[in-house]
């Protein structure tokens, strides 16, 4: 069995959360750590809502602050102690047993294991019709074994669980409350957050220090940043890097999250000429990923052709394109003469639609592939998310360090053009009782993916945020998360 580290328990006094705020104040080169305003980054916001489904990016803040999970991440994103001090995993993978912290949710009533267990089995159902859903299918059930104990039955080993519980779609929320680490209260547009600590009686007390929450379209939020009306800009993309640009923000405010994922285009819609795979493996060669990357300030953005990161834990080898040495006259010299042979054949090909984000980024990342997509005979269309498609952009954080999670983004749920051997082959890794067996599978299912071609990588997905000077306890990280409750305070 592996045991998780015990997470210490923390007594703040008022008179000690005075002297921290002072202290932060005093060593953060003008900034205030003790009030704080954050903008996350929204094109369209709908408010906050934090059992919407998908979770909107400013409620998921919401809901990770105000709803912890059994486990959480920190401000590196590593999956920590939260509503659980600590676990236990048994020998053959197939239970998780969660001790829980002395904790009440935050209208003050005790947490119990029985209403955590029954929450999270509504919430794995919930979640189950969501992007989470292929992952969820090796839980049997949460119980309750005593008053303070949990455990998770699987039904084969899920080795990635506590990445999947650390999310904020898997916080706790106990009619309508949840239990910290913060407490929320609606302002305008707005909310205020303030951390929940603990008197020396054991009772829930709220310090002194605030963060203000809101969400805006990527203008208001980086005319709010120059104008020094909020501290923290979250949540940007590569559609909104243009902005970012005409902006004239300083590069020093600006840093970017290594996140591993998914960015690239997803085939969607067959037809006579994209159900032939040699058609699409001729617009995977076509784009020049140097090129179009560099389109883009701000940042070095490495290309990428394969399925998922090669240096990803547990993935099997799997050999790259054969065109992968290739340069990129080269590839298009194939790709061009591939198309004149099918249109020779065939007759002519309509302009291929493409779903890309709105805004300036998109129009750029648009006529890149369009230059790219003329150069070996075709043409494009550039339609918005849920307009008629053959090629939408996939742009996704990886929410988990597995192979499955990559390849259940092309899979026959998603997008007609796909590989049902490949989706079968994932399944059976899912319920899979050993590592190798689970490696093994898998291996198989994305090299008959990438055979397939139905997805094109073409970089690494790009998450970015504004900072202002001296702002305590934002981290990058791999998970693109920056959690409102270690803002403000330095690194533990």
């Amino acid at each position: 069995m592996s045991n998780s580290p015990a997470r210490p328990i923390i007594l703040r006094t008022a008179i000690l959360g005075l002297i921290a705020s002072l202290t932060l104040t005093g060593c953060s080169r003008g900034i205030d750590n003790s009030r704080l305003s954050v903008d996350i980054i929204e094109d369209k916001a709908a408010g906050f809502a934090i059992s919407r489904l998908p979770l909107d990016p400013a409620s998921a803040y919401l809901r990770a602050a105000t709803a912890q999970g059994l486990v959480a991440f920190d401000a590196q994103g590593k999956v920590i102690p939260a509503m659980a001090s600590r676990w236990i995993v048994t020998d053959d993978g197939l239970s998780y047993i969660f001790r829980l912290d002395k904790i009440r949710w935050n209208d003050g009533r005790q947490v119990t294991a029985k209403q955590v267990a029954d929450i999270l089995n509504s919430r794995i159902t919930e979640l189950r019709q969501s992007a989470f859903g292929d992952e969820l299918i090796g839980i049997d059930r949460a119980v309750s074994m005593t008053g303070k104990v949990v455990e998770i039955r699987l039904k084969a080993p899920m080795p990635n669980l506590l990445e999947l519980l650390a999310q904020p779609q898997f916080g706790i929320v106990f009619k309508s409350t949840g239990s910290g680490p913060m407490i929320a209260t609606k302002s305008g547009r707005a909310m205020q957050l303030r951390l929940k600590g603990i008197d020396e009686r054991g009772n829930p007390v709220l310090e002194n220090d605030r963060i203000t929450l809101q969400a805006n379209r990527a203008s208001v939020a980086l005319t709010r940043f120059k104008a020094g009306q909020i501290d923290l800009v979250d949540g940007g993309h590569f559609q909104h890097l243009p902005e970012l640009t005409a902006a004239k923000i300083s590069d020093g405010v600006v840093q970017s999250d290594p996140v591993p994922g998914l960015f690239g285009l997803l085939f969607v819609e067959a037809g006579p000429f994209l159900s032939v795979r040699s058609n699409r493996e001729a617009i995977a060669m076509a784009i020049d990923r140097p090129k179009l990357l560099t389109s883009f300030e701000n940042f070095a953005w490495k290309e990428n052709i394969l399925l998922m990161p090669d240096t990803l834990q547990n993935r099997a080898s799997v050999a790259p394109p054969t065109w992968a040495p290739l340069s990129v006259d080269q590839r298009q010299t194939l790709a061009r003469d591939a198309i004149a042979r099918w249109k020779t054949a065939n007759g002519n090909v309509r302009p291929l639609r493409i779903a890309l984000p709105a805004g300036p980024g998109g129009k750029i990342l648009f006529a890149r592939i369009r230059r790219d997509f003329v150069a070996i005979g075709l043409d494009a269309r550039r339609v918005s998310f849920g307009d008629n498609a053959d090629l939408v952009l996939v742009d996704r954080v990886a929410q988990m360090s597995s192979p499955s999670w990559y390849l259940a983004q092309m899979s026959c749920e998603i997008t007609s053009v796909c590989n049902a051997e490949a989706d079968a082959l994932v399944e059976a890794a899912r319920m899979a009782r050993t590592a190798e067996e689970r490696q093994r599978l898998l291996g198989e299912a994305e090299t008959k993916l990438q055979e397939s071609r139905n997805f094109i990588p073409l970089a690494n997905p790009m998450r970015w945020s504004l900072t202002r000077d001296g702002l305590l306890g934002h981290s990058p990280n791999p998970r693109g998360l920056h959690l409102l409750q270690y803002l403000g305070r330095p690194p533990t």
